[in-house]
């Protein structure tokens, strides 16, 4: 009886363990699902193709008129101001998930500028952004201008520095440091919105057709002068883009 007894405790043991084996065996399995799902949404979200919209200078009333419309279509822009500390529209625009990004302090060519003048213009802010909260880590060239002495210096204390006169796509993992083109949106660019949508239209294509492949645009204000972009043709962006499954990106977000 006493070996009997114990014959059957053994096997209580063992099927215990069994069990927890088996336990241990499906949380891992179900652990290792959950990572494999986690690296497939990176994978997917490093594949996601975008638009790097941005607006130049520093047009705060006119901007903050449209965040509800940036909010309709899930966009988030990087607004490239010129200030020499954060103002009022800084904070609100982060608040909304935009970047702040900086333009010098008083649209400076810094390309005319002294050495003394482009670190005012140019490296002095980041200081004083900083101590307001605010990291600066994208810079754009007032007038597209620049020289490679001054991509290198700049680059010293930026991961990417922005031009304004191409249209350029990349790779997302390009966009996290360096130099780049951006092609501009203004009116003054298209004689007709047929000649605008169609451009839109191509670029989008070849957006849609590769894989983690990004293009920085931009203007300055939305409306109907020379140097903005009017409504309609920026709402026809902005649809287009998310009929096509295009995601907008800010520089900031693709720098991590």
């Amino acid at each position: 009886m006493k070996a009997d007894g114990v014959s059957k405790m053994n096997r209580k043991i063992i099927g215990m363990f069994a069990a927890f084996a088996a336990l241990v065996l499906i949380a891992a399995a179900a652990l290792g699902g959950i990572k494999w799902y986690r690296a497939r949404l990176r994978a997917q979200e490093r594949a996601q193709s975008g638009i790097v919209l941005a607006f130049d200078d520093y047009s705060p009333d006119n901007w903050e008129q449209y965040f509800d419309l940036f909010d309709e279509y899930d966009v988030s822009v990087t607004f490239f101001v010129n200030a020499a500390y954060p103002t009022e529209f800084c904070v609100a625009a982060r608040e909304r998930g935009h970047e702040i990004g900086c333009h010098t302090i008083s649209h400076a060519k810094l390309t005319e500028a002294t050495e003394a003048e482009v670190y005012e213009q140019a490296i002095a802010p980041i200081e004083a952004f900083r101590e307001a909260g605010f990291e600066f880590t994208t810079f754009a060239y007032p007038y597209g201008a620049y020289t490679e002495e001054l991509n290198e210096l700049l680059l010293q204390h930026y991961n990417v520095v922005r031009g304004a006169f191409k249209c350029e796509p990349h790779v997302k993992d390009y966009m996290r440091r360096g130099f780049m083109e951006s092609m501009s949106l203004d009116n003054v660019n298209y004689e007709s919105m047929e000649q605008y949508e169609a451009r839109i239209m191509e670029i989008l294509t070849v957006m849609s057709e590769a894989e983690g492949a990004v293009v920085p645009v931009y203007s300055h204000t939305i409306g109907d002068g020379a140097w903005s972009v009017s409504e309609e043709r920026l709402v026809f962006l902005l649809e287009k883009a998310t009929e096509m499954g295009l995601k907008f990106y800010t520089f900031q977000e693709l720098q991590k």
